[in-house]
């Protein structure tokens, strides 16, 4: 999106409604989210009610952007400051949000951007990921671990569901796979079709007093992907492997589109239905 046509967006409250509600209703034709009916009564400018299973709904109903209640010309600036990777804090300040519904807006577009990519739809029911739309605190076991694949100028990080972290300390202990470590994720050799297997390292190494200090990786001479990834891990700062596996989406995703309309895409996502 040029900058001159957001900006239009984002000071008219009604142009920015009228945008968004162009991507939950591609033709015009509203249904009910919840039976699928076309059969509905308008209530108001934005409120429906289904003539089937009398269930009342919004433009924003089941969509990943109605985990918040905000004005439509804020989710725009939302939206912008995300892809200008904006500081949370930063974000919340320039918005005058709380930081707690900033948060809430920052788990719906990682969501989103997880449920749109190849293997987000598994994950999400793997990990029943969608309860964190309710507000919900989740922890996942066992921790994930992916493996990075680069392919004709894009990146794929894909969760193993084969893999798990027994097999990770067989490799380290009993093959010497080698492993280095930016802040909390550990990154390895190449291993089977992957560049590399990657993960979030919540005390597996001081439980089994593993070394990841390996004078050479592979991956440390990719000069497409791991460059744009290392800089932005160094900074990353979480405590658990959900965020990790959220953040890792977060990464493919803004590199696979970083030279087309991330705005759009994003936009896209976000209009979406959840599960």
């Amino acid at each position: 999106m040029l900058l001159q046509e957001y900006e239009q967006l984002a000071c008219n409250p009604k142009q920015a409604t009228k945008f968004i509600n162009r991507f939950c209703w591609p033709n015009y034709q509203r249904f009910c989210p919840k039976c699928k009916s076309r059969k509905v009564a308008k209530l108001s400018a934005d409120k429906r009610k289904c003539l089937r299973c009398n269930f009342t709904f919004t433009n924003f109903t089941h969509r990943y952007l109605g985990i918040i209640r905000v004005e439509a010309t804020t989710w725009l600036r939302i939206i912008k400051l995300f892809e200008m990777e904006v500081k949370p804090d930063e974000m919340a300040y320039q918005l005058k949000l709380s930081y707690n519904t900033l948060r809430k807006a920052i788990t719906a577009m990682r969501l989103a951007i997880l449920a749109n990519s190849l293997d987000g739809p598994y994950l999400i029911k793997h990990f029943s990921l969608n309860e964190l739309l309710k507000q919900k605190k989740i922890q996942i076991t066992p921790h994930p671990i992916f493996g990075l694949i680069e392919e004709k100028g894009q990146v794929f990080i894909d969760f193993l569901p084969d893999m798990d972290i027994n097999n990770f300390i067989h490799l380290k202990l009993n093959f010497l796979l080698p492993s280095k470590k930016i802040g909390q994720v550990i990154y390895t050799a190449p291993v089977k079709q992957y560049l590399s297997l990657m993960l979030y390292d919540q005390n597996i190494t001081k439980t089994y007093k593993l070394n990841h200090k390996a004078q050479y990786i592979p991956l440390d001479k990719n000069k497409n992907f791991w460059p744009f990834a290392k800089q932005r891990l160094s900074s990353f700062r979480t405590t658990n492997s959900l965020n990790f596996l959220l953040y890792c989406k977060e990464l493919e995703f803004r590199y696979n589109f970083k030279r087309k309309d991330f705005f759009i895409r994003l936009l896209k996502y976000l209009t979406t239905f959840y599960c």
